[in-house]
């Protein structure tokens, strides 16, 4: 295993999610919140309490400033509540991001390359929650704002309780119906505008371990990325 660690040469919209889901620890923002805002995501709240399992299709899009073109990344992908996941990219070009709780691995199978970080789960515990634990806490680290509303579907804007570091920006779109979560859009402190849409939700059949095993295929470079 090589020791030294080589960024892998990934889009930067493949790792903008870890932005999202897991560096979340909440700056101080002055808004006010709608009363109908907090209300829903009292409702959403109970009802990612008893989701212990996502699957969905998804489609990412990524914005830079300056940039009119977006760039567009669409897959698979699971998520089990004990902090389990796996982001299966298609396109543009096939990449995997897999963790089982204790090690990260993101592989690209076209740059014949595996990034492994076996220090993953320690770094976890820096962060209270993971994005189904989180679902549950929306209401504790914030506040919410209803920006419209068409048909079913209702886009919040969620307004910190305290500061966050790397977004200034976050939004919320769910069925009133389900109380699931059908789009999620942020914007980092660059200034990158990303969205996140779910189709094909999948909250009821369960995840085995082995969909989040994975093993290097054999002719890769392993590049780790706990390198002093």
């Amino acid at each position: 295993m090589k020791e030294l660690f080589k960024p892998p040469s990934l889009r930067g919209c493949y790792f903008s999610f870890f932005l999202l889901f897991f560096s979340i620890s909440p700056p101080l923002l002055f808004a006010q919140a709608g009363q109908g805002g907090n209300a829903y995501l009292k409702k959403i709240e109970k009802r990612y309490g008893g989701v212990q399992s996502f699957r969905a299709k998804f489609i990412q899009t990524s914005k830079a400033p300056g940039v009119v073109r977006r760039e567009k990344a669409s897959g698979i992908v699971y998520l089990r509540k004990d902090g389990k996941f796996r982001w299966d990219y298609d396109e543009p070009e096939v990449v995997l991001i897999i963790s089982d709780g204790n090690t990260l691995w993101i592989y690209q199978p076209e740059d014949k390359q595996v990034m492994v970080d076996r220090t993953f789960k320690t770094k976890m515990k820096r962060f209270p929650y993971t994005f189904l634990k989180g679902m549950e806490h929306l209401g504790m680290d914030f506040n919410a704002h209803v920006l419209n509303r068409r048909g079913e579907e209702v886009t919040l804007k969620l307004i910190p309780k305290k500061p966050i570091k790397k977004i200034t920006k976050m939004q919320i779109t769910f069925n009133t119906h389900s109380l699931l979560i059908r789009g999620i859009t942020w914007t980092s402190a660059q200034g990158v505008e990303t969205l996140i849409t779910f189709n094909d939700i999948d909250i009821t059949s369960k995840i085995p371990d082995s969909v989040f095993h994975f093993e290097p295929p054999e002719g890769v470079d392993i590049v780790s990325a706990n390198a002093p």
